[in-house]
Formats: C-alpha cells, structure tokens, sequence
C-alpha cells in the first residue's frame, strides 16, 4: 500500500495518555494516526523533552499538509502551546469529543 492510499495519511491527533484508552478505537475509525502526550508522573525535564518531540513532529505534520488536531486533558496544554509557539505554530485545534450517546437510554416508569 502507498502512502498516498493509506486513509490516516492526512489526519493525527495529538492525544493525552488519559483519554488515549476511550478515544483510539474512534480515532482509527475516522482514519487518525495517533501522537501521545506525555503520562502523567514523568519528571518535568523528561516529559518537556517529549512535548519538544510532539511539537516538531507536529511541526512536519503541518508543513506536509496534513490535519493536526488535540485530544487533551489540559495536564500539557500550557507547555505544549509553548512548545508550539518556539516552532512559530499556533496552538492545535481541539479534536471535537462527542459524549457517549444517550438514545438508547429509557426513563424509569
């Protein structure tokens, strides 16, 4: 398979290790490739040296035309918008997270 044909060629979401378990199985189905926030609990130098790591990733992404978007749980939003920022980026749009639906839900009678 050529790049060009792969359907998650064009989309990546920057994802928060906390929402990574409930959002991967959508995410792939909506043809996202997928980067990982740093875990919470890593020591602050370690864990700026990977924001550093997502933000140049994120940097190629962009400069090759693909769609960047951010699932987080704000655990990085400050130090990854700084990371961004050194690299000349604006901060990435927020991956739209729908609620579980409720249509299947009945009241109690």
């Amino acid at each position: 398979m050529s790049v060009g044909s792969d359907p998650r060629s064009r989309k990546v979401a920057v994802v928060a290790e906390a929402l990574l378990p409930s959002l991967l199985d959508r995410l792939d189905e909506e043809g996202y490739g997928v980067i990982q926030l740093p875990p919470a609990g890593l020591d602050g130098e370690t864990a700026e040296l990977w924001l550093e790591q997502v933000a140049e990733h994120v940097a190629e992404f962009l400069r090759n035309d693909y769609e960047v978007v951010l699932a987080d749980d704000g655990l990085h939003t400050a130090d990854l918008g700084h990371a961004l920022a050194m690299l000349g980026l604006s901060p990435l749009p927020q991956y739209a997270i729908q609620p579980p639906s409720t249509s299947r839900l009945t009241p109690d009678t």
